[in-house]
């Protein structure tokens, strides 16, 4: 049964408006479906209904690509209807525990390894989110019986319009500025973060470099407010794991111990699922070696905290020469190069729309600067003569020239998997 906030809108105009016919439109349009309620998918792309009839609409489902200053919305909101993101939508039709996880860096990773943690401690879980599976499309299609947890994956975007989602718990691994343009600056991206914890009914745990920001947390808080220590005070128990792992992952390693802890899971059964542990395709790992030569994929790294941590991951490396650029979102350029300043980078390969711009700028780098333009041309001018470690960690979006970080990544592992010197 739809929970009562939402039959009042739609006993008043019975039809739900969804937009965006991505996995979360598509979701909500099935969850509609299982509850037998009237709605109208729209998206502007070619095949979709592009022109919402707001007159029929009793509530707004808005897909995460929608933001705020979208006509649509706009027009939604002036008519006072209710927008709501789908994760609110699907939190109306089910009473199972859920935990939330949100962060800059670390969500996929942190939802998979939490959801296999509670299996392997006897639970029943289901991770949801940006994994393939949204959260509508779970409780439409009863994926998990009522005495399960969802483990749901949440979005900046997601979060700041939240009304009725209510996490038991909530895991915030760490914040960095991002998506900037979409949220207008660091701090209106931050309390989209924050507003998580508003809803939060026990405890939130975070990462342990959040402390850095305590003092922007809302308060009063009514749930707990937990912190993770650091990779320094806990250096002995990180060295039970695979030396693969990055040093973002081994922040969220502690961060999920600290969860562990706190619900009394066994320590035997969390180190079961972190050795087990299987990271996500196009995070930091090594994809080929020749020799010395060692090929690097962390096309997931889509802004300059992930490019840290693959930095601090990597930086013992010989030869580092990085795959640098791709498509803005609002960032401080100089940021990038103040921070690469700082490593042992021999060559940087600026490709896409951000790297033509970082290139205006190629004296203030302490690297030689190569203007590839695309991936197949930083492999058309490596080096011939040497060995070296190229990583791409490009700190921007794949928009620019791809559809995806995941083609992107397929294709740099191509390259690589077909480079040979050259005699």
């Amino acid at each position: 049964m739809i929970d009562t906030p939402l039959r009042k809108f739609l006993q008043r105009k019975p039809t739900v408006g969804i937009f965006g016919a991505g996995l979360s439109g598509k979701g909500a349009a099935h969850l509609c479906e299982a509850l037998h309620l009237s709605y109208e998918l729209c998206d502007e792309k070619k095949g979709h209904s592009t022109t919402p009839h707001f007159q029929d609409y009793g509530i707004c489902i808005v897909s995460p690509g929608f933001s705020p200053q979208h006509p649509w919305r706009q027009q939604a909101q002036d008519n006072e209807i209710l927008c709501i993101p789908e994760l609110d939508f699907a939190a109306t039709c089910f009473s199972n525990s859920l935990v939330a996880v949100t962060g800059t860096n670390g969500k996929t990773s942190v939802t998979e390894i939490v959801a296999q943690l509670l299996r392997e401690n006897g639970e029943k879980a289901l991770s949801v989110g940006n994994n393939g599976t949204v959260l509508s499309e779970a409780v439409a299609s009863k994926m998990l019986p009522d005495e399960g947890t969802y483990v749901c994956e949440v979005s900046s975007f997601q979060a700041a319009s939240l009304q009725f989602l209510r996490p038991t718990y909530t895991l915030w691994t760490n914040i960095a500025p991002d998506h900037l343009n979409y949220h207008g600056s660091f701090q209106n991206y931050f309390s989209a973060k924050a507003h998580l914890l508003e809803l939060t009914q026990k405890a939130c745990f975070c990462g342990h470099s959040l402390q850095l920001h305590k003092a922007d947390f809302p308060a009063p808080l009514t749930c707990d407010l937990v912190f993770a220590p650091s990779i320094d005070q806990e250096a002995t128990w990180l060295h039970h794991f695979p030396a693969c792992f990055s040093h973002g992952q081994q922040e969220n390693f502690l961060l999920v111990r600290t969860f562990a802890q706190a619900l009394h899971i066994p320590e035997k059964t969390l180190h079961t699922c972190l050795e087990n542990f299987q990271q996500p395709p196009h995070r930091l790992h090594c994809c080929r070696r020749i020799g010395e030569t060692t090929f690097w994929n962390d096309s997931k790294g889509t802004n300059l905290h992930a490019v840290q941590a693959a930095l601090e991951s990597v930086k013992h490396l010989p030869h580092l020469c990085w795959i640098l650029g791709g498509g803005g979102k609002g960032e401080d350029l100089s940021s990038f190069i103040q921070t690469f300043r700082a490593y042992p980078i021999q060559t940087i390969y600026l490709i896409g729309e951000t790297g033509q711009q970082l290139a205006q700028h190629a004296s203030e780098f302490h690297a030689s600067i190569v203007v590839a333009g695309c991936l197949e041309n930083v492999f058309r001018q490596l080096p011939q003569q040497e060995p070296f470690s190229l990583v791409l960690s490009p700190g921007f979006t794949s928009w620019d020239q791809f559809s995806s970080f995941e083609e992107r990544g397929q294709l740099f592992e191509k390259l690589a998997q077909n480079y040979r010197y050259k005699a």
